[in-house]
């Protein structure tokens, strides 16, 4: 097994452990401004939108520590990039750091990120192509990785196999996340600005 395909591995069974320790570091540097919290809390709520979109087509197997899947999914957001829960992240990640007020914080995370992501979308695309050497390699050279096209190919469209209630159901601990992220930030630069008066 290569470096990228461990990495990516290690990446993949730890995604929801690894980013506590940037959240309890936000929690200390942020210096929140009203226009961040006005250009972040768009970002965060279109990158949610886009997750929960996903959910209804890929469902909430997602949270599994074991990569799999039963059939690959190319419907709905997946007919406009390969990897759109992740360009999801990616765009509340941009929310937060917006929020957060603190450059040098946000090129921390911004590093941290960008190995994650360059590491796990090999490691579960070279997962899909072995499960599903044919589709996959036609799905592959039609929609692109990562930056999505504005038009979804029209060889993959399809309905949701998932309703909207299923997809809220299993966004409710990033729900719970989200919001217990966004109310550390506010809490911590409340005191900051109370201690400093």
């Amino acid at each position: 097994m290569g470096f990228i395909k461990r990495t990516g591995q290690f990446f993949f069974v730890w995604r929801d452990k690894l980013p506590v320790p940037l959240v309890l570091a936000m929690a200390g540097c942020a210096r929140p401004r009203l226009y961040g919290w006005l250009l972040g809390l768009p970002l965060i709520l279109l990158g949610e939108s886009l997750r929960i979109w996903g959910l209804m087509h890929i469902g909430p197997k997602t949270r599994t520590r074991e990569i799999c899947a039963e059939r690959l999914i190319t419907s709905g957001p997946y007919s406009h990039c390969r990897n759109p829960l992740y360009l999801a992240n990616f765009i509340k990640i941009l929310g937060f750091m917006v929020i957060s007020g603190n450059a040098l914080f946000a090129a921390v995370v911004a590093l941290f990120y960008l190995v994650e992501f360059s590491t796990m979308i090999p490691f579960e695309e070279e997962f899909l192509a072995e499960k599903f050497p044919d589709a996959h390699r036609c799905y592959r050279e039609a929609v692109p990785a990562f930056v999505p096209t504005l038009e979804a190919n029209s060889r993959f469209a399809a309905e949701a196999n998932f309703t909207l209630s299923e997809a809220l159901q299993s966004e409710k601990r990033t729900f719970a996340s989200t919001s217990l992220i966004l109310l550390t930030v506010a809490l911590s630069a409340a005191m900051r600005k109370e201690r400093a008066a």
